[in-house]
């Protein structure tokens, strides 16, 4: 049966609690925050959150696509 959830005000929630309360296992939570850390990292330049592509969104084919196109409007001109 649903039950509502509570909510503490005296901190936020954290993304271990959210996932506790979501159901999802410690084991799989900890690979999940690992697996975000690896994606995402500070721009030491510019100060900014960067987050990487990861390898299956690179071998997309619609990306190459895209990029094939702009390379042979450029050696039309």
């Amino acid at each position: 049966m649903a039950h509502p959830i509570t909510v503490d005000n005296s901190r936020p929630a954290t993304v271990r609690d959210t996932a506790r309360i979501l159901g999802v296992s410690k084991k799989r939570t900890n690979e999940l925050i690992q697996l975000v850390r690896r994606m995402i990292h500070r721009n030491a330049r510019t100060g900014e959150i960067v987050i990487r592509a990861t390898e299956s969104n690179s071998r997309n084919g619609s990306t190459k696509a895209i990029k094939a196109n702009s390379k042979r409007r450029k050696t039309s001109r």
